[in-house]
Order: structure tokens, then sequence, then C-alpha cells
């Protein structure tokens, strides 16, 4: 467990949720998980587990839904593992640890009896939040892995083949992500209260695709025919806006070449910066073509609403008009305007760092990009700023 110095716990606080979204079992031993909170219904690939019970033999690999470790304070069982032969049985609990100073909840193996199991592999999940309602989710994968024989005497316990580990790194090697960002780090809190784990409204959003471990995003470029597509220098940061989370989009046909030709000879040309609109054409919208073009999911509901329903209000005819004017207009002059000028509410990239990471049309000039075809290469001009 942490050594850091005892630091009481607010109990304002909201607990971080960890969803299982994977479950893997690559030994030759079956376990059963049995779900601990009420609030949640899980699913095996789309289907609701009989009695709520998930079997788990040997060689399964399923993606989960609804499924959560809960917290300690609201579940009497936890999150229940247990093994059918051995009869074997550990609870798994989301909550803080007395001797961490950082105000995280951690992941945490207790017994039947609740007797912390395994602590040096308990995980940290993240900070909590100070005012929000429900805090913020990770999604993690369980697997089940056994470095001994299992045909030995002398098998290993159950919570020594028991790994929770982040769920991006067990994903497919081909799947696309959602990254999604609140606007700025005074948006996190509000953000949390209309979209949690419990229930998901709208908020303010900013919003990248990452796939074969590139993040692509769309800004707003001071030269307004320069390319707005940009590739984040490092996925799932940003100078200005606060990752908030990851969604697993599905797994896409194309390879990592055709991903790259599909941006830089196709989607590139239609995305210049200067068309950027923080309502009507945003990195949300171009999210929604990316996904579309990879054959995965579709950008959820919830993280486009606020953009859909402003630019369904400035659409309504007068007077309703002039007060979504005096709603909308303030944060439309903020998204002209750059970080280093005070406001940071936007979603406006730094021109350092759209000049180091900006997409260039002419795809020769990034090596594993096959030239574009004669009838292509003579359309758009070159991106500036390479």
């Amino acid at each position: 467990s942490p050594s850091t110095p005892l630091h009481p716990t607010p109990s304002l606080r909201a607990m971080v949720v960890a969803k299982i979204a994977k479950i893997r079992n690559n030994t030759l031993r079956t376990f059963r998980v049995t779900p601990g909170d009420f609030f949640y219904t899980p699913t095996v690939d789309g289907k609701p587990c009989d009695e709520g019970v998930i079997e788990v033999p040997p060689g399964f690999d399923q993606d989960t839904d609804g499924l959560t470790v809960p917290w300690e304070t609201i579940s009497s069982t936890g999150l229940e593992i247990s093994e059918v032969k051995t009869q074997q049985l550990m609870r798994c609990v989301v909550g803080p640890v007395q001797s961490d100073g950082q105000n995280r909840d951690w992941l945490q193996f207790r017994s039947a009896d609740w007797e912390p199991l395994e602590e040096q592999r308990w995980c940290a999940l993240g900070s909590r939040h100070l005012l929000g309602t429900v805090g913020s989710a990770v999604d993690v994968a369980l697997t089940f892995r056994d470095a001994k024989s299992d045909c030995t005497n002398n098998p290993s316990n159950l919570w020594e083949v028991a790994y929770f580990e982040n769920a991006s790194k067990a994903a497919a090697h081909n799947a696309v992500f959602l990254n999604i960002f609140d606007l700025a780090p005074a948006l996190s809190i509000p953000n949390a209260m209309l979209c949690n784990t419990v229930f998901n409204t709208v908020g303010a959003f900013h919003a990248a695709i990452e796939v074969y471990g590139e993040e692509w995003a769309f800004y707003r470029t001071p030269n307004p025919t320069r390319c707005g597509v940009c590739k984040s220098l490092r996925p799932r940061h940003h100078d200005v806006h606060v990752y908030r989370q990851s969604i697993n989009l599905g797994n896409t046909s194309l390879k990592d070449w055709e991903v790259r030709y599909l941006i830089r000879g196709k989607l590139a040309t239609k995305w210049p910066g200067g068309t950027y609109d923080l309502l009507r054409h945003n990195c949300i919208h171009f999210c929604e073509e990316l996904a579309l073009a990879l054959g995965v999911q579709p950008v959820p509901a919830w993280v486009r609403g606020l953009h859909e329903t402003g630019a369904t209000v400035l659409q309504l005819p007068w007077p309703l008009s002039s007060l979504s004017s005096a709603i909308f207009g303030r944060s439309r002059a903020l998204s002209d305007r750059r970080p280093g000028d005070g406001e940071s509410v936007d979603e406006t990239q730094d021109s350092a760092s759209v000049t180091a990471s900006e997409v260039t049309m002419n795809s020769t000039a990034v090596a594993g990009v096959p030239p574009l075809p004669s009838s292509a290469s003579a359309g758009p001009d070159r991106a500036e700023g390479q």
C-alpha cells in the first residue's frame, strides 16, 4: 500500500467508478464473477447475464458492459470472484487508502472475510471530485493468468491469478477510441455533475479520435485556409483541455496505412481551419465523420448534446434567437481566441502545436503512406506550416 502520510478524505468527495470492459481467462481453470452493484445490469457481448453471474471458462475473452467494481461504502458483498473447483473467493471494491495523501480511489482486493489481499497490486484509479455528484469512470480489463503450470499439485491462489489493467492496454491493436476532454479545468465539475456513471445529459467537451496509437482532432487555425486536422503530439494530453475518459468505439477493418491515407488524402481537404464553428462544424463533428469512415460506432449522444442543442436554438425565430445570441454569442467569441490570449474555454490549439503536428495534405511527405492517385494529387494545395 502507499507509504504517503495519512490524509483524511472529505465526505463531499465522490468516488471514481471502475467499469470492467473486458474479461479474459488465459488459464485452464473456471471462474465466476458475481456483480455487487445494484445500480447496474451487466451484459456480456450485449447479452444479459443469467441470474447476474458471469461464468468464465478457459479461453473466455468477451466484452462486458454495466459491470462495475462497487464502492466499499455501499456494497455488502463487493464484486465477488470465485473459482469453481477450489471454491476460493475474493472480493473487489473501490475506496480510499488511509496512507495515500493524494485523495485517490483504489481498486482493492479483499478476502471473503474482508481482510486486505495483495495490497502491492491494488490499482490507483484517480483523484476524487470535490463537488461532483459522481466521480469519473475508469475502464479496466479483468484477466486471469497463472505463471505456474495449471497441472501442478500446488496451483496459485485465486487472488494471485486475477489481474486488473487499463482497458486500453488490453484492447485490440486496431481498436478506435474516442478521447473526451473537458473544454477547460473550470468545466470539469459541471461536466461531472451533468455526465457521470449514473446518467449522461450534456456537457462542454473537446473530442479526438485515437487509432493505431495516433490521436487526430480538428481545430481552428490562425490561417483560415490552413488544414485544421491535427495529429496530437501526445495522445490524451492537451495544454488547454482536460482529459476526461476514452470510449472504445470498436475495431476498424482498415490497416494503419489505410487510416493515414484516409485522413491525409480524403478528410483533410474537407476540414480547413477557417471552417471551424463552435456549434456547427467542430471537433466532435470531425470525430463523427472519421468514426463513420472507420466503420465503428458513432459518437455517443451525450458528447454531442450541447453542440446540437446550441445549433438548434440558434435556428429559432425571433425573439428566441436574440436570447440564444446572448447565451451562445459569447461562446462563439471565445472560440476565436488562442489560449495565450487569456481565455481558455475554447477549442483552439496554439500555433506552435499546430505547426508541429498539423496534417500535411501531400501524403508523400510522411513515410509509409502511399502517394495519392493522379486525379487527387492535382486537387488541394499543400497545407501551410510544414
